[in-house]
């Protein structure tokens, strides 16, 4: 026969409770695809918003087309470097593992 771990507690034994499995109260850190990801929307989002932005200030077609071509060019630009950034990230992650 064997007995649980515990200890005897005003003439009654009482049994030790397995600790609970520690929960960390901070949040699982956002995996760097979700982040790249998450830069890219937002990347998108301010093209988009500058686009808007000259439907308004622009009364000339020209006006409007020059806006969009220069907020697109950037905006491809931008996201180009961050999936260029995020590639090395992910080399430099695998080469330490």
């Amino acid at each position: 026969m064997t007995q649980n771990e515990g200890h005897f507690e005003k003439g009654r034994w009482v049994e030790y409770e397995e600790p609970a499995p520690e929960t960390s109260s901070e949040p699982s850190a956002p995996s760097l695809d979700d982040l790249v990801d998450e830069a890219s929307k937002s990347v998108r989002r301010a093209v988009g918003d500058v686009t808007a932005l000259g439907r308004h200030l622009f009364l000339t077609e020209e006006g409007r087309g020059h806006l969009e071509k220069k907020a697109r060019d950037a905006g491809a630009a931008l996201e180009r470097a961050v999936t260029e950034v995020a590639e090395k990230a992910r080399k430099g992650h695998e080469k330490k593992e």
